[in-house]
């Protein structure tokens, strides 16, 4: 008879958390540290934020690095993962770790095509290859609603997002029953504290959204861990966008 994790209980488990030092990122951490988890906060360019967040948590939690547009730097940071865990187990996967560009269409450079895919599509892959022989149960992609909305002049960033929904669904079929993918789909959130919206943007914005209010990031945080947890889905990808995707 097959046996199962208690995935109900995250307490003296390991969670790694791509693209964790900020906003969604540092939100979900925060989420996973409060349920009881060891958090390792992958980060590229906020080494300073991710080892501030990584001591408010407490429990173990640390910082481990990588540029996802190289191969090496992943396999390395799983190792390094394996090393300060104590436990060469990750049990938790979150790839919210995400390049965006805007991509005019007759202006677009083929380096900016593939920085897109590899960030957004083949980085989640790779690390869920390299988590996989480590004792993963349950992993969450961080999508985006332009995974099935057509955006004019963002084409390489929904491609990568739409690719990374099919890969969601293709490997919780191929993992299972070992292993559960799925997905969260934010909305627009709450914009960075150094790059506000303006009033007339934000009220364009809002009148897309049925519930009127931008997602926080503790809103897709919590429904990560919903997901990291509920043993009985698997290729889901669950939208946390106040109903925006609904047009």
């Amino acid at each position: 008879m097959m046996v199962f994790q208690n995935e109900k209980s995250m307490k003296g488990r390991l969670a790694l958390v791509t693209g964790g030092a900020r906003r969604i990122g540092k939100a979900i951490c925060i989420e996973l540290a409060n349920a009881g988890a060891q958090v390792a906060i992958h980060c590229f360019r906020s080494r300073k934020e991710a080892d501030a967040l990584a001591q408010s948590l407490g429990g173990g939690s640390f910082v481990v690095e990588a540029d996802f547009r190289n191969g090496q730097q992943m396999e390395t940071m799983m190792n390094d993962v394996q090393a300060q865990a104590g436990k060469g187990k990750i049990d938790f996967l979150v790839n919210n770790a995400s390049g965006f560009l805007r991509t005019p269409f007759q202006t677009m450079k083929a380096e900016d095509w593939q920085e897109m895919l590899d960030i957004n599509v083949t980085a989640p892959m790779r690390c869920i290859q390299l988590s996989q022989g480590m004792g993963l149960c349950s992993v969450v992609n961080l999508l985006d609603i332009a995974a099935w909305q057509p955006w004019k002049e963002f084409s390489a960033y929904g491609v990568s997002k739409a690719g990374l929904l099919h890969l969601t669904r293709v490997l919780a079929r191929e993992l299972a029953p070992l292993v559960r993918v799925n997905a969260v789909a934010p909305g627009t959130s709450l914009p960075k504290e150094d790059e506000p919206m303006d009033t007339d943007t934000t009220k364009k914005i809002l009148q897309k959204i049925p519930l009127s209010r931008l997602a926080d990031p503790m809103d897709i945080a919590r429904a990560v861990r919903f997901l990291l947890e509920e043993p009985y889905l698997t290729g889901v990808c669950l939208p946390v966008d106040g109903g925006q995707g609904l047009r």
